[in-house]
């Protein structure tokens, strides 16, 4: 009798620590900004590969226990990291960031203000309101350095455009 009563405390004993360690619940929700749902956002639960990503109304549907962290993830929007607790239901509503100008090296990535390059970065403001038949001209006197010559005054005759080359001062011009 008493064998069968430990057999039988044993696999309770079994059956209650499998119920209780590292449930894992469904967590739903919506991912939008301030203009409204945000569709293809991804959720992810940190540490793990586990990932989705929501669908044309901005919501989602991932597994994930008490305690982990979804990280909400979107282009040009601000990461945000939520903790699970008791609810099943996230709703995020996630925040512009600001970016900044990355400048592709061939050599490295770099940004305008740590870069020993001279870059010069020209708004449509800069050009828009310049009176002239072709954007290239529109140029001329932008950028230091860039000297843009038409062999004539036709449309569509050759151009040359010498940027800081063969027109400096030691060159052969």
């Amino acid at each position: 009798m008493r064998s069968k009563f430990t057999w039988i405390m044993t696999l309770l004993l079994a059956f209650s620590f499998g119920f209780s360690y590292a449930q894992e619940k469904t967590i739903t929700g919506t991912v939008s900004d301030n203009v409204g749902p945000l569709p293809g956002a991804s959720v992810l639960v940190k540490g793990t590969q586990r990932s989705v990503q929501t669908d044309i109304d901005g919501k989602y549907t991932i597994y994930a226990k008490v305690g982990d962290v979804l990280e909400f993830s979107y282009v040009s929007l601000e990461t945000q990291a939520v903790t699970v607790g008791a609810s099943n239901t996230i709703d995020v509503v996630m925040s512009a960031t600001t970016l900044d100008v990355i400048i592709k090296d061939v050599y490295r990535n770099t940004t305008q203000k740590k870069t020993t390059a001279a870059i010069k970065t020209l708004s449509v403001e800069a050009v828009e309101d310049r009176a002239n038949a072709n954007i290239l001209q529109s140029l001329q006197g932008q950028v230091a350095g860039l000297n843009i010559a038409t062999g004539s005054g036709q449309p569509g005759a050759d151009v040359t455009i010498i940027l800081r080359g063969v027109g400096s001062i030691n060159g052969n011009i």
